[in-house]
């Protein structure tokens, strides 16, 4: 009789494997998947040391794999007030104004989740604003997806931000009023984040970590460092990953090949950003934005400069990712895949494209002719794709028609991998499944199994690792969640109220719920 740690049996097993097989038992050993199959043989391995599941008809697939997570900042916002529900400046004012009689005096007060769009103001708050929540703290607000922040006076004398600096928002009087945006906002990001002490970054980390395997998460791509983060956040990381309780693949956001080849890292970029988002209207378009006439955004690279860097890494046999949302960005992206591959052809690179949110078809073509992998977040539809939402204020409504054409990519023959972009939207690869598969534009919206793909086979794909992971095989890793419905046979409507009972990692029982 082999020596078998974990059963899990009379359940649907949705294995993911390339036969797409339903099993009813799962038999795992040292962290791997020993044996599975249907029928009653699981008894044969079943002893008094053996732990044992009774699935009692509950459905097991494997681990999922959130593929874009900002794991370091997704942690931070755990321990920063949360502003993503706010209606009103002055709603988000008391909140801060509350948070503020609890905090010692001279201590950051930090909020996050900010979202102009949804306000009745339509705005960020200014310094004026911030400064009528407290005098006695530092006030920094940040818009959902980080690129425009508001500070109060106090963190604004704190902070050493040169004068002319690009970005800085001003008054009447030609003085900061507290907003900033692209440059400015990044520049003191990294002054403030460069200020917070590891041990708390540690203490947001392994809260975020917790709540990624409540989720049903064993493995996650962190996207960390950079000119947006910063630096200790991918420094964190690597000294640190060893002790997480999940697989933990870092991308390190930066351009100095030399630095990441000196760690021994195997892939660099991440949220390199080639444009800026939707939202905060930089988003690099051909087309101008439909509420802001004249403006299509903005290219943060050079075509020589992106050039440079991807051939650079690309012959250093890196695996490569970038931010690319508008498809002046896309377009931009491509043309340097084709011109590093085109210099020095590599099999199998599996270069990725972050975000990849609005593609025209020739886009879509020439990503097949490249082989290039789609990092996307499907659930930027649940939030932002609706009839009146942000894609069709921003973009009107042709575009927005044209927005992460899931079923058009995949049916294209190239692999997506999903992900959420936490802590711009959170860790939740349910949401994810069930937007992918209710997809406001009808026409791009993929079949459940597609949809479970996304978030195992595709994510382990993408990162070099599904011949360990993403599906439940022998051999491979006993990386499994346990839901309380089967996502292939309920109503398509309802994937979202699918709920996680269990997440395993190596055949360790990490949750049960």
């Amino acid at each position: 009789m082999k020596d078998i740690d974990l059963v899990l049996y009379n359940g649907d097993i949705i294995t993911i494997d390339k036969h797409n097989n339903i099993e009813n038992w799962v038999a795992i050993k040292q962290g791997r998947i020993f044996d599975l199959g249907k029928g009653d043989r699981y008894k044969d391995y079943l002893t008094e040391d053996v732990d044992a599941i009774d699935l009692k008809g509950k459905t097991l697939l494997p681990g999922f794999y959130d593929s874009h997570v900002h794991l370091v900042q997704t942690g931070l916002n755990l321990l920063s007030v949360d502003l993503s529900k706010v209606k009103s400046i002055s709603e988000m004012q008391n909140i801060i104004s509350e948070k503020a009689k609890n905090t010692p005096p001279g201590e950051l007060i930090r909020g996050v989740g900010y979202d102009d769009t949804r306000v009745k103001e339509g705005r960020m708050p200014t310094r004026y604003e911030l400064d009528a929540c407290t005098s006695n703290h530092p006030v920094w607000i940040n818009r959902v997806e980080y690129h425009i922040s508001s500070v109060n006076s106090m963190a604004l004398n704190r902070l050493n931000i040169p004068f002319d600096l690009d970005g800085i928002i001003r008054d009447e009087r030609n003085l900061p009023d507290g907003r900033l945006i692209d440059k400015a906002s990044s520049y003191i990001r990294g002054q403030i984040l460069n200020s917070i002490p590891d041990k708390i970054r540690k203490e947001g980390v392994y809260k975020a970590i917790d709540q990624a395997i409540k989720k049903g998460v064993t493995s996650l791509g962190a996207l960390e460092g950079g000119f947006v983060f910063h630096n200790r956040d991918a420094e964190f990381i690597i000294d640190n990953k060893k002790s997480f309780p999940i697989d933990v693949n870092l991308f390190y956001q930066t351009i100095d090949v030399e630095k990441v080849k000196a760690k021994g890292l195997d892939r660099i970029g991440g949220c390199i950003f080639l444009d800026g988002s939707f939202g905060s209207r930089n988003a690099a378009l051909f087309e101008e934005y439909s509420d802001d006439k004249g403006n299509k955004g903005q290219l943060f690279f050079s075509q020589e400069e992106l050039n440079h860097f991807i051939l650079n890494a690309h012959k250093n046999n890196l695996q490569i990712t970038v931010h690319a949302i508008g498809d002046r960005a896309i377009d931009q992206i491509l043309s340097a895949y084709e011109y590093a591959l085109d210099n020095y052809p590599r099999e199998n690179h599996r270069h990725r494209i972050e975000h990849f949110e609005i593609p025209s078809d020739e886009d879509i073509k020439r990503a097949v002719k490249l082989n290039i992998v789609l990092s996307m977040q499907p659930a930027y539809e649940y939030y932002w794709g609706e009839k009146g939402d942000l894609y069709d204020r921003r973009l009107g409504i042709e575009r927005r028609k044209k927005t992460n054409p899931l079923k058009k990519i995949l049916d294209s023959g190239l692999t997506i991998a999903g992900g959420s972009d936490s802590d711009v939207t959170s860790i939740y690869p349910i949401l994810g499944i069930h937007t992918a598969v209710n997809h406001p534009n009808t026409e791009y919206a993929i079949s459940p199994l597609e949809g479970i793909k996304l978030f195992t086979i595709n994510g382990a794909y993408a990162v070099f690792e599904d011949d360990i992971k993403g599906s439940i095989e022998k051999g491979k890793y006993g990386d499994l969640v346990i839901l309380d419905k089967n996502p292939l046979e309920v109503d398509k409507e309802r994937i979202k109220d699918i709920k996680v009972i269990g997440t395993i990692k190596e055949g360790n029982i990490l949750y049960l719920d």
